[in-house]
């Protein structure tokens, strides 16, 4: 059985300007991995995205050390980051899912595009049977 990935995207105002900051708290927001009372996702995001660009990835005593977090923490937001999609783990090192974010998210898009055709034949044959069934 293939990988399981959950792909939720939340309508949130999206912050002007060039804050780092706000712009990778909204792509944590965007994509269900910030309740609001943590700080830590979009660092960790910030932190896999610089070192997505530069091919290196990061481990998790990386971003333990890093962001002085307890190691069991940063694997579990580690794992929130898979599971959406955005993060991928090759060996002990993590990295966005492509070279940089625009990469990342168009290949998501892509993804999504696929499944929602799948989803639209699952509908179109669930469609046509129970349309079957109808008497006229």
């Amino acid at each position: 059985m293939g990988v399981t990935e959950k792909i939720v995207i939340k309508a949130v105002n999206r912050p002007d300007g060039k804050d780092i900051e706000a712009l990778s708290g909204w792509f944590c927001k965007v994509f269900d991995l910030s309740n609001g009372r943590s700080e830590i996702e979009p660092l960790i995001l910030q932190e896999i995205a610089n070192a997505s660009l530069r091919g290196d990835g990061m481990t998790s005593k990386m971003l333990n050390k890093k962001l002085s977090v307890p190691r069991s923490t940063v694997i579990y937001h580690l794992n929130r980051f898979i599971y959406s999609g955005l993060v991928i783990r090759r060996g002990r090192r993590y990295f966005l899912r492509s070279n940089d974010m625009v990469s990342t998210l168009e290949d998501l898009q892509g993804e999504i595009l696929r499944e929602f055709s799948r989803l639209i034949e699952f509908a179109e044959k669930m469609d046509e049977i129970i349309g079957g069934g109808i008497d006229e």
